[in-house]
C-alpha cells in the first residue's frame, strides 16, 4: 500500500525517451480496529497478544498504562480523523478535540506528530463552506447557511485563535456580523439560541440584550444544558453575578435523546456540553463524576456520532488541561514493558497514563510489569491497535433501511458483475428504502459505493449527459449532495415522511483488464447507527477485448 512509482525508458542507437508516472495503491477494505483492556495491581504482570491482521506496514499499536480507567482515546480522534465524509459538522470534530487534547494521546502517534497540520487545515479547509453572509454551509458549494455547523465551526475558529493558531481575519469579521445579526432571533430553537449566545460571548461578543430577553421570559423553560450555556455566557461578559444565579440553579439531568439533524445532539453530547461549562465554573467535583462518566462511555465499543464523539474529547480535553498540575501530583506508577523481541523497556509516571508505541513483533506477545513500590492500588492497561486487512467484502445487513443493488447495461438489462468485458459502460443502481410501515423523517444519511480498480466512473454531471428513457419511473436526483472522486461515490439525502424510497445511480466504464475486489455497498444515517444497511461485495473480472 502507497505509491507504487513506474518508470518506463525506451532506448534506440540516436534517441532515448523516458516516462515516469505513479500509482496510489490502496486496499479494497477499511481500517478495523481492536482494543484489549486488563487490571494490573503492583508486583503483578499482564500479557497481551499482538494482533496482526493488517496488510503489512498498516499495522500499528500503542500500549498504555493508566491511573484511572478508560483515560485515552487515541481511538476515537483516529476514527474521526479517518471519518470518509466531509460535511461542515464532521469537519470540525475531526480537528475540535485535537486542541486540547494533545498532550494525553501518544506522544509518537500520527494524530499527535500531525496536530498542528491537522487544524491548519481544517481552518483551511472551512473556507470553502463559508457563505457572503458570514454562514457556512452545511457541504462546499451549497448556497443555505447550516445554523448548528456555522456555530460550531466559529467555535472551534474562536477556540483555535485563542491557542495561537492563524485564523484568516476577515471569515472571523463575517462570521461575527452573521452570529449577532442571528442572536436577535426569537422564534428559533432555543438549543440554537443559547449556544449561539455562548460562542458569541466566547468570541468577546456577547450579546447582553437578547441574553436578558431569554432570561426574563424563557427562563423556567430551559433545560439543565441551556442554562450551563446561558450562564457560561454571562460569566464568559463579565456578568459573574447573574452567572452564578443561573450556574446555581442548573443540574445536571439530560433526556434519553439521539437527533438525525439539527443540533445533532444526543444525551452524551449534552453532558459534554455540561462539563465544558462546569470546567469553566470550576466545580470540580461534579465535574470529576462527569468526566468519569463520560470517559468511561468513550472507553467502551459503542457507536457515537461524530458530534457526539468530538463534543465529548472536547470537554474531557478541557477537564484535563484544567486538572492537569493535580494529577500530576498524585500517584507514580512505575514497571516496565517486555517486547516480542525480549527487550525491556522501563517507565515512571506521575502523569495520568504512559503510552508506548509499538513498531514491530505483531503476532507476538508483549508484557507489562507493575514496580511493588509504584504508589497505586491498580494500574489499567491497555493495548489499542488498528490496521487495514489486505480484503473484506464485508457483509449484508439491514437495520431499518433496506439497500437493493442492481448492474445494468445500456439497456437497463441486468448484468452479472463478475466478469465485465473491457471497454463495456455500463450502470449502477442503488435503491434505498424504509420499513413498510415507517412514517417519520430519516435525515443525513450517507450512500456509498467503493469501486474496483479496473473500474472507472463516468461523470455525467461533466458531460451533461441525461439519464436514459428507462430510468424515468425512478426517484433520482434528488439527493442534497454528490461527492465523486477516483475511487468512490458518495450520495448524501433525507427520506421525508411521505418517502418510500429514492433511487441513486451512477454510470461506469470497464477500463483495466484484471480480478479486483469490489467492496460492499453501505449506507448509513450519520447521526444515528440504528439506520444502516449494506449489500456484501465480491471478486469481479473485468476481461480483456
Amino acid at each position: 500500500m502507497g505509491v507504487g512509482k513506474v518508470d518506463i525508458e525506451a532506448l534506440t542507437s540516436e534517441h532515448r525517451a523516458r516516462y515516469h508516472t505513479e500509482l496510489s495503491v490502496r486496499a479494497s477494505s477499511p481500517p478495523v480496529s481492536k482494543t484489549e483492556s486488563q487490571a494490573l495491581a503492583p508486583g503483578e504482570q499482564v500479557r497481551f497478544t499482538i494482533p496482526a491482521d493488517g496488510i503489512a506496514g498498516t499495522n500499528q499499536a500503542v500500549l498504555s498504562v493508566q491511573r484511572r480507567p478508560n483515560f485515552q482515546f487515541s481511538r476515537r480522534i483516529l476514527w474521526l480523523i479517518r471519518y470518509p465524509y466531509g460535511c461542515i459538522e464532521q469537519t470540525v470534530s475531526s480537528a475540535f478535540p485535537q486542541l486540547f487534547l494533545q498532550k494525553f494521546i501518544p506522544k509518537s502517534r500520527a494524530a499527535k506528530r500531525d496536530i498542528d497540520k491537522n487544524i491548519n487545515e481544517t481552518i483551511a479547509r472551512l473556507q470553502k463552506f463559508a457563505l457572503p453572509q458570514g454562514g457556512f454551509a452545511y457541504w462546499p458549494g451549497m448556497h443555505v447557511v447550516s445554523e448548528w455547523g456555522t456555530l460550531y465551526a466559529g467555535h472551534f475558529l474562536v477556540e483555535a485563535q485563542k491557542l495561537g493558531y492563524n485564523v484568516p481575519q476577515e471569515l472571523m469579521k463575517r462570521w461575527l456580523t452573521y452570529v449577532e445579526k442571528r442572536s436577535r432571533e426569537t422564534e428559533e430553537n432555543r438549543m440554537m439560541r443559547v449556544y449561539r449566545m455562548y460562542v458569541a460571548a466566547l468570541a468577546g461578543k456577547a450579546p447582553i440584550g437578547a441574553m436578558n430577553v431569554l432570561k426574563e421570559n424563557e427562563f423556567e423553560k430551559l433545560n439543565d444544558v441551556e442554562r450551563w450555556l446561558l450562564a457560561a455566557a454571562y460569566k464568559l461578559a463579565g456578568v459573574d453575578d447573574v452567572a452564578e444565579r443561573i450556574a446555581g440553579t442548573s443540574g445536571q439531568t439530560v433526556k434519553e435523546y439521539q437527533e438525525f439533524a439539527g443540533t445533532y445532539g444526543s444525551t452524551l453530547r449534552d453532558k459534554a456540553m455540561i462539563l465544558e461549562q462546569m470546567v469553566l465554573f470550576k466545580q470540580w467535583n461534579k465535574a470529576r463524576d462527569l468526566a468519569d462518566e463520560l470517559a468511561t462511555a468513550l472507553g467502551t465499543k459503542t457507536w457515537y456520532s461524530t458530534q457526539t464523539t468530538g463534543y465529548a474529547l472536547l470537554a474531557l480535553g478541557k477537564y484535563l488541561q484544567a486538572t492537569e498540575g493535580e494529577s500530576k501530583t498524585e500517584k507514580v506508577i512505575s514497571g516496565r514493558v517486555i517486547l516480542p523481541d525480549g527487550k525491556e523497556v522501563p517507565f515512571k509516571t506521575g502523569e495520568i497514563s504512559y503510552q508506548l508505541e509499538i513498531k514491530e513483533g505483531f503476532g507476538g506477545e508483549v508484557r507489562i510489569e507493575l514496580d511493588e513500590s509504584s504508589n497505586v492500588e491498580r494500574a489499567f492497561v491497555d493495548l489499542e491497535w488498528s490496521g487495514v486487512p489486505a480484503r473484506s467484502s464485508g457483509k449484508s445487513e439491514s437495520h431499518n433501511l433496506s439497500l437493493k443493488v442492481d448492474w445494468l447495461d445500456e439497456d437497463g438489462n441486468t448484468i452479472d458483475p463478475r466478469s465485465i468485458k473491457q471497454g463495456q459502460t455500463f450502470w449502477g443502481h442503488f435503491r434505498v428504502q424504509k420499513p413498510a410501515n415507517y412514517r417519520a423523517r430519516i435525515e443525513e444519511l450517507a450512500l456509498v459505493q467503493i469501486l474496483p480498480a479496473g473500474w472507472e466512473i463516468e461523470n455525467t454531471r461533466l458531460s451533461g449527459q441525461t439519464l436514459p428513457r428507462w430510468m424515468r419511473a425512478w426517484r433520482t436526483g434528488r439527493e442534497e449532495y454528490v461527492d465523486i472522486r477516483d475511487d468512490r461515490i458518495m450520495w448524501f439525502f433525507d427520506l421525508s415522511a411521505y418517502e418510500k424510497q429514492k433511487d441513486f445511480v451512477v454510470k461506469l466504464n470497464a477500463v483495466t483488464a484484471g480480478r479486483y475486489q469490489l467492496p460492499a455497498t453501505a449506507v448509513e444515517a450519520m447521526y444515528n447507527n440504528s439506520y444502516r444497511a449494506s449489500v456484501q461485495g465480491m471478486i469481479v473480472d473485468v476481461t480483456e477485448r
